[in-house]
């Protein structure tokens, strides 16, 4: 499509034709073969259609860039900060927006954008850091699920802390090949006082009898995560001295049998 048969069309069109037609000179654009005058029109013809009141129309120029590597950057970085419907069909999948801007999308999206964010091929750790930090919690479980995110255990941790308390992020980390036994500990953990904080009060069940249940559950874990590390030694010295520094080594959990 040539920019003067599109402006001709945009003066009546309905969005969702007006949508068509975006598809079609973002098309035209990207495949290199208009002259340059006509594809230096063409730009601007785009860039104005940036910031078209309707979502159809933005939405269409997202889904012919998402994957394009040859557009220019500023279209692509104004899209990933629109509306999260548009916003997150590039930030799922665009190869032109670096870490540092995907993290900055990424503290000020939100779930649904987020989670486009942690669902890319691959999630570099400083943007799984800042979505540890930030993100909602579909967005984490998202990130848990993704075989292509660079997940450190400082952020496995920050998750953890954040929302452990949630069944679908726990199973989500626990599904993931070579997790720490310390990590392994710690969403034990998580567990035992989401359900702490269920049954208390109930079948006359104190605060104190809770703790103390608590607290067996997960020495009952600990103790199965090191029977299941003891073939790996280097592992199992950094699970003991993580014991250590949480306070969980006892030689009741050291030595139940």
């Amino acid at each position: 499509m040539t920019v003067r048969k599109f402006l001709q069309h945009a003066r009546t069109a309905s969005p969702s034709e007006l949508a068509e037609s975006a598809t079609a000179l973002a098309q035209a654009f990207l495949c290199g073969d208009l002259p340059e005058p006509e594809r230096e029109a063409a730009r601007l013809t785009l860039t104005g259609l940036l910031d078209d009141s309707s979502p159809l129309v933005r939405r269409a120029l997202a889904e012919s860039f998402a994957c394009a590597a040859n557009v220019p950057h500023y279209m692509v970085l104004t899209l990933a900060n629109d509306s999260s419907d548009v916003a997150a069909i590039v930030l799922a999948r665009s190869p032109l927006l670096s870490d540092a801007e995907l993290v900055e999308c990424a503290t000020t999206a939100d779930a649904f954008a987020q989670s486009a964010i942690a669902l890319r091929p691959w999630v570099s750790a400083p943007v799984v850091a800042a979505l540890a930090e930030v993100g909602a919690r579909k967005a984490l479980i998202s990130l848990a699920a993704n075989p292509g995110a660079e997940l450190l255990e400082f952020s496995v941790r920050r998750m953890i802390e954040r929302h452990g308390h949630d069944p679908d992020l726990r199973a989500a980390l626990l599904a993931r090949p070579n997790l720490p036994a310390s990590l392994r500990s710690d969403l034990a953990g998580a567990a035992a006082q989401a359900l702490a904080a269920i049954v208390t009060g109930r079948a006359g069940l104190t605060p104190e009898r809770v703790g103390c249940l608590t607290r067996e559950a997960r020495e009952k874990a600990n103790v199965k995560i090191a029977a299941e590390t003891a073939g790996e030694a280097k592992e199992i010295l950094n699970f003991v001295a993580h014991l250590r520094r949480s306070g969980q080594l006892s030689l009741r959990a050291s030595f139940r049998p």
